[in-house]
């Protein structure tokens, strides 16, 4: 039976999630809930995905109830506050990176989820997606990690607005905008699931003139070893990432959001070596996890739920080092 699903806002990841729910039978969107403004968007999705509820007033959906959880995709900086309300209502919730602001906030949630036994879950797709499964198992074969590196670079649409002088919460720190949460938050999940939590971490930020990250690069210390994670909305660039040992390397074409494309060099020198494909992923990239989220609330698996917990946490809490070291940023 398919989990009943009440969905939050109607952002740009929202209207990806719509277009393709219904190739997830895991799931059911019942209920659609918006701002007052937003409504107009809101009928179009729903009336495309075949939902007949759309609420404006989040109290108003929750009490009327119909579905088991909730899934949040607001702005940024709204996730902590749609996360509690959600929560404290009774609904399991599945929350949208970046999870929240800080790792305090994160932990708050997970605590208020704990006194209403409900499952709280980041919506994050890499851990989750076939190519992933295919890296952690081909790690070992490579040998001791002797160099990693990733990039998730993409123009937003929304930054030529902004060099207008025309406000988006894109490219708005009070709004937890920038490179740091809305990109590399997947190289540091990407990297986090492969290598662990860093020993140490540091953040060189490309700041505009409101101390937003319009891009930025974070150096991941692993004892000896550093992990470089670049992301970029301002400009365009190779999306890929690789890791390396002496036996040879890991291979990531496309966004660490998504693993297009994945593959191992193993032997060789010099870009040698025998070459082994990963699976590629036959459903939508956001599948993955919605399936994984339905399962852990269905089946109840609190071990699955508590590892998914650990990451969430772990990575929140190199955000907030990562932060520490860029002082000027907003």
């Amino acid at each position: 039976m398919a989990l009943k699903l009440a969905v939050l806002s109607t952002s740009r990841i929202v209207v990806e999630f719509m277009q393709h729910c219904g190739e997830m039978p895991e799931i059911q969107v019942t209920a659609l809930c918006c701002r007052p403004q937003s409504r107009p968007r809101a009928e179009e999705l729903a009336r495309a995905a075949g939902v007949e509820r759309i609420y404006t007033d989040e109290d108003e959906c929750y009490a009327a109830g119909g579905f088991d959880a909730v899934y949040i995709g607001t702005a940024n900086h709204l996730h902590y506050a749609a996360a509690k309300k959600a929560l404290e209502a009774g609904y399991h919730v599945i929350l949208e990176k970046p999870f929240t602001p800080t790792a305090a906030e994160a932990r708050a949630l997970f605590d208020l989820a704990d006194r209403k036994g409900r499952v709280l879950f980041e919506a994050i797709t890499t851990h989750y997606l076939p190519g992933y499964a295919f890296l952690r198992g081909m790690l070992p074969a490579i040998g001791p990690v002797r160099g990693a590196m990733a990039s998730f670079c993409a123009r937003s649409a929304r930054y030529d607005d902004f060099l207008n002088g025309v406000w988006n919460t894109t490219f708005d720190p009070a709004c937890n905008g920038g490179a740091l949460y809305d990109m590399n938050v997947y190289n540091l999940h990407f990297f986090y699931g492969l290598l662990g939590k860093p020993d140490a971490c540091e953040y060189r930020p490309s700041l505009a003139e409101n101390g937003v990250d319009t891009a930025g690069l974070a150096v991941l210390h692993y004892g000896d070893v550093s992990a470089a994670a670049l992301a970029a909305k301002d400009s365009e660039g190779e999306k890929f990432a690789c890791l390396q040992g002496p036996g040879g390397s890991l291979h990531l074409h496309g966004g660490t959001n998504s693993l297009d494309q994945v593959y191992a060099l193993l032997g060789g020198v010099r870009g040698g070596g025998q070459r082994t494909d990963g699976p590629v992923s036959q459903r939508h990239r956001m599948a993955y996890e919605f399936a994984e989220f339905a399962r852990i609330v269905q089946q109840g698996d609190a071990a699955a739920e508590a590892e998914a917990r650990r990451r969430t946490l772990d990575v929140m809490d190199m955000i907030d080092a990562l932060r520490a070291t860029a002082p000027r940023m907003a």
